[in-house]
């Protein structure tokens, strides 16, 4: 019964040393990332990002070819 416990408390003790371990790395990592603005950039601080991606019709075309391919490969497996 011993054994038990004294194997359950150095389980834990193990644990909050890894965690410990894990926090101070997260920490030290985030210290050595510096963010500095690119004061060169002239554009808009928060552009809005459009979701449909704008094709010339040569690219839709090879495309949509593309698509077709892959859908007939999958149906072919």
């Amino acid at each position: 019964m011993k054994k038990i416990v004294l194997f359950l408390l150095m389980n834990v003790v193990v644990a909050g040393l890894l965690l410990g371990c894990q926090q101070q790395g997260n920490e030290d990592i985030k210290d050595k990332i510096q963010s500095v603005p690119n004061e060169d950039y002239l554009g808009e601080a928060n552009p809005v990002v459009k979701e449909e991606m704008k094709l010339t019709n040569e690219e839709k075309q090879e495309f949509e070819k593309l698509k077709q391919e892959v859908i007939s490969n999958k149906e072919g497996k």
